[in-house]
């Protein structure tokens, strides 16, 4: 018999906060992460804005040993898993349960770094550089220092799909606790803002503002929209065993109980069969789950302010929900935060956990022109009161990875 997946804790560093009441305190107030980039020089380039995360100091949780040779992303991640370590009461004397593991999804981890180090190596000659230089420059290195800093022995995985990167880690992180590989696991994503990433996405002319003329904003499902403006944090979860949970006395925020996972395709499908595909994920997700579309009440949704993205998910909810279309709500919270790029989803995972919580639903911001292509039951501007029982993650990437979780509270 499969196991049950609770989520007994959160940890959040991110651009609206840290830790999760100052983050939905500042989700709901209208707050917004996007403002003028400060931790690098764009002026030679056309996007000016990202939501980047500001004021952490990462010895508030992690000590002053050892910082100076962490990365930022680093810092993020192991500040995010001491929050949600916390959160979930799961703290001894300065450590996590050395039984637990750490499942994380980054997209490029810390590659800033690692190409910073290579360059190193070919201008000076490795003999001239310090051990120290190459501490944390790997993927996994952040995943790794984790595990050491926590003094953790379970599984330790890095896991890299790009944009949906954060919730398949989420996804195999459920199946290793289903299936009774692990009992308690740290997983979710982390991201840093990095000029390798920023001009990646504006060469590829994905970031809002950088196609001529087009306004810089996050406007998700809006007709407006005309790519997405770049994130940053950590969002992290300790998923346990229920029956484990429950016998420790835990909180627990919701239960995984579906997965789905597919290939949507880049150049190779059209439109039409790539919704099907988004629609098939979401129908696999619901069914190992036990649910329908019927019993579905929220969708956290993928939208980030994507001309194309956004189409083919608008378009998959509809065709998934049929009828019911105007009757489930859909929010994002990427107007505010920005697209995190790997660790996305793990952000939309903490908005529907606390949305489902809190009996309240943050709604998308900055949305002013409707598209009739992109017509769903938006929460919009202002915030819904709903008790939500069954709720859904969406993560899609353009590159063609989509994956969706469903999420329950149940009564306990």
């Amino acid at each position: 018999m499969k196991r049950r997946v609770a989520i007994t804790g959160i940890g959040i560093i991110s651009p609206l906060g840290f830790g999760h009441e100052e983050f939905w305190k500042n989700l709901t107030e209208g707050f917004s992460g996007i403002a003028p980039i400060t931790s690098l020089d764009v002026s030679s380039y056309p996007c000016k804005l990202a939501a980047e995360v500001k004021g952490l100091n990462p010895s508030d949780y992690l000590g002053d040993k050892g910082l100076k040779y962490l990365t930022k992303g680093t810092k993020f991640l192991a500040s995010a898993t001491k929050l949600a370590f916390e959160d979930a009461r799961l703290i001894q004397n300065g450590h996590g349960p050395e039984y637990a593991g750490v499942v994380i999804g980054s997209a490029l981890g810390n590659y800033p770094q690692t190409t910073d180090y290579t360059y190193d190596i070919l201008r000076y000659g490795p003999e001239k550089l310090l051990p120290m230089d190459s501490y944390d420059v790997a993927l996994n290195s952040s995943t790794n220092f984790v595990s050491v800093f926590f003094k953790l022995t379970g599984p330790s995985r890095t896991i890299t799909s790009g944009f949906t990167s954060s919730t398949d880690a989420i996804g195999n992180a459920f199946t290793l606790i289903q299936k009774n590989r692990a009992d308690l696991l740290i997983t979710g994503g982390v991201e840093q803002i990095s000029l390798d990433s920023y001009l990646i996405f504006v060469m590829q002319k994905l970031l809002a503002g950088s196609q001529d003329s087009a306004p810089e904003i996050s406007v998700p499902f809006d007709r407006r929209r005309n790519g997405f403006i770049l994130g940053e944090g950590s969002y992290v979860f300790v998923l346990e065993d229920m029956e484990s949970a429950r016998k420790r006395g835990a909180r627990v925020y919701a239960e995984i109980t579906g997965h789905g996972l597919t290939y949507m395709g880049v150049k190779r499908f059209g439109l039409e069969e790539k919704t099907e595909r988004v629609k098939s994920t979401m129908e696999q997700a619901l069914g190992q789950a036990g649910q329908s579309k019927d019993s579905l009440e929220l969708i956290c949704a993928n939208g980030n302010s994507s001309k194309q993205t956004d189409l083919i998910e608008a378009k998959a909810v509809n065709a998934l929900l049929g009828g019911r279309s105007k009757e489930v709500a859909v929010s994002s919270i990427k107007s505010q935060s920005g697209e995190c790029y790997g660790s996305s989803g793990a952000m939309q995972m903490a908005l529907c956990l606390l949305a489902m919580n809190k009996s309240t639903i943050p709604p998308i911001r900055n949305y002013e022109v409707p598209d009739p292509e992109c017509d769903l039951n938006f929460v919009l501007n202002e915030e819904r009161k709903q008790n939500t029982k069954v709720a859904m993650v969406n993560s899609l990437d353009y590159n063609g990875n989509c994956t969706c979780l469903v999420l329950e509270k149940r009564d306990m």
